[in-house]
């Protein structure tokens, strides 16, 4: 035997195996070992239910605890299946004489009811096949099978739903993200990663085009998308938040007095200000945005009275209004390091709806600053290099820029 012949046939048998992590595979097994002891443990207590710890329920935790969030492993298609293969397999038994036509028609039948009523789960047709084999030529208690099946599959979500939520941490039944309830800016636009990427739609017309089913959840499609697409822009461009943020920055101390950080807006016409201890480390951020939610009368008319009012110290040692920038500064501030990957801010930004975010180091002080001018910048230099030709990729690393 050849060892081409070898190769091949190692990899017409491996090809597009499903591979999991070493945690997978721990988490995976100790799942399965204790969600098959609970029914173990349950089932004798039951009377006359010693003896049916069914065979399939053995299939079904390799997908519920191996594949989690797979769809096929949610509660409907489990739960559906396993009714839908015993009404099957118990009708079969009843209406065909012979046991092998029985077996065939009644996981036939089975499997196109599990895909008509999207509860598709393989360990079904197996169940259909163990009715016909156990039933068939006997007296069937119908009643009696329909408990222990409800039985069996109620103890196995019951030991998914506990294993994955307290002792993994972590969701069971798997469900997308809620999407936000309002949308950042109160209208119906999707943020501009979502609006320049895949949608609903094009998942749906793929899929269609394939012509097959695809056994991830939508979400995580695109999230793989997101991710893919943000990989490949990290490789082919390359940059860092370290390669063109701003280095000169201007901050202000929590005690610094309002006016005095106004002016210091104005002045250096930006429309936020890092707030640091004495330190120099990062505590807040002080935006435009902050002084304006102080102002109950944000009208033309009344918003330079406003905020003359609020900019105006107050005499004396007691005040009714905010006196300093640590009394209105956004105390949760996103921040980046130097080495943060251009691709992973332009999700932040995107996401969060920023429009700045400070660059600091491990011991939190700051860095720099880089702000969505910056991010243009250095991606119109790209192009422009990009498309120079090959000269151009020579120039490349030395001509990255620098917003300042």
């Amino acid at each position: 035997m050849s060892a081409a012949f070898l190769r091949r046939l190692q990899h017409w048998l491996t090809d597009g195996a499903p591979t999991l992590s070493r945690p997978e595979r721990r988490r995976a097994s100790l799942g399965a070992l204790l969600s098959v002891a609970l029914s173990a443990l349950v089932l004798p207590l039951v009377p006359g239910a010693h003896a049916w710890l069914m065979a399939p329920i053995g299939a079904s935790v390799v997908i519920l605890f191996a594949l989690s969030h797979s769809p096929l492993a949610q509660p409907w298609p489990v739960f559906g299946s396993y009714v839908l293969a015993t009404l099957t397999g118990l009708a079969c038994v009843a209406l065909i004489p012979q046991a092998s036509w029985a077996a065939a028609v009644s996981v036939g039948l089975t499997v196109w009811l599990m895909a008509r009523l999207h509860c598709l789960h393989p360990p079904g047709g197996a169940l259909a096949l163990l009715i016909v084999h156990e039933h068939h030529g006997h007296v069937v208690d119908v009643l009696h099978t329909l408990e222990m099946v409800a039985l069996n599959v109620g103890l196995l979500l019951l030991g998914a739903v506990l294993i994955h939520r307290l002792l993994w941490r972590r969701p069971y039944p798997y469900r997308a993200p809620a999407e936000a309830s309002s949308p950042r800016h109160q209208t119906r636009d999707a943020s501009p990663l979502q609006r320049g990427g895949l949608d609903h739609a094009d998942l749906a017309h793929a899929v269609q085009q394939l012509d097959s089913f695809v056994d991830v959840q939508e979400n995580e499609l695109l999230k793989l998308y997101n991710l893919a697409v943000s990989h490949a822009f990290e490789r082919h461009v390359g940059l860092t938040c370290g390669d063109i943020m701003s280095r000169d920055v201007v901050t202000v101390e929590f005690a610094t007095e309002l006016e005095e950080a106004w002016q210091m807006l104005r002045r250096h016409k930006v429309k936020a200000l890092p707030v640091v201890d004495k330190f120099q480390r990062v505590i807040g951020i002080l935006t435009v945005a902050d002084f304006l939610r102080q102002m109950d009368d944000t009208r033309t008319a009344g918003l330079a009275a406003s905020l003359q009012g609020l900019l105006r110290r107050t005499p004396g040692p007691n005040s009714d209004k905010a006196e300093v920038v640590g009394q209105i500064m956004s105390a949760k501030v996103i921040t980046a390091t130097p080495d943060t990957p251009v691709a992973t801010l332009v999700q932040q930004l995107s996401d969060q709806g920023l429009h700045r975010v400070p660059i600091i180091d491990a011991r939190r002080q700051v860095l720099g600053m880089v702000t969505q001018s910056d991010l243009i910048a250095a991606l119109y230099k790209h192009i422009a290099l990009s498309a120079g030709g090959p000269g151009a990729t020579a120039t490349r690393t030395a001509a990255r820029p620098h917003a300042g």
